[in-house]
């Protein structure tokens, strides 16, 4: 008896663990893939989300550790989820950058939400935007 009884919890862990695949699975599938490279500074390099391409240059948006930039400093953005898939929380820098590709290196995937993809996007696109205006304001 006490043998069928260890069976049949045996049997309802074995379904709780294949909940949980399929709930982690289902996760997953909504996830954004994006690359990541780190971006070369005189600290060593940051983690950077590629969010697109603008002429030869990278548009992307910084990765952090932490909630805030510098002393005083702005908040960063709070990610749902590391982009890194380290299990740490990360944060989003709110200014995006446009650098030369050779300024990138150690190029690596990762996943993003959605809504994360999404302001990741904002974020870039506010930098493209300015990007293009200086660089038309040049040719003046």
């Amino acid at each position: 008896m006490s043998e069928r009884k260890k069976f049949k919890c045996t049997s309802e862990e074995q379904k709780r663990a294949i909940q949980a695949y399929y709930a982690k699975k289902a996760k997953t599938d909504d996830l954004v893939n994006v690359n990541i490279k780190t971006h070369k500074d005189k600290n060593g390099g940051h983690p950077h989300v590629i969010v697109d391409n603008v002429d030869k240059n990278h548009v992307s948006v910084g990765l952090s550790t932490k909630k805030k930039k510098g002393k005083k400093g702005g908040t960063n953005y709070t990610l749902d989820k590391s982009p890194l898939d380290d299990g740490k929380t990360s944060y989003m820098r709110r200014q995006g950058t446009v650098a030369s590709k050779g300024e990138y290196e150690k190029p690596r995937k990762g996943t993003m939400t959605p809504k994360d993809y999404e302001q990741a996007k904002v974020y870039g696109e506010r930098a493209k935007q300015k990007y293009l205006s200086e660089k038309e304001h040049k040719k003046k």
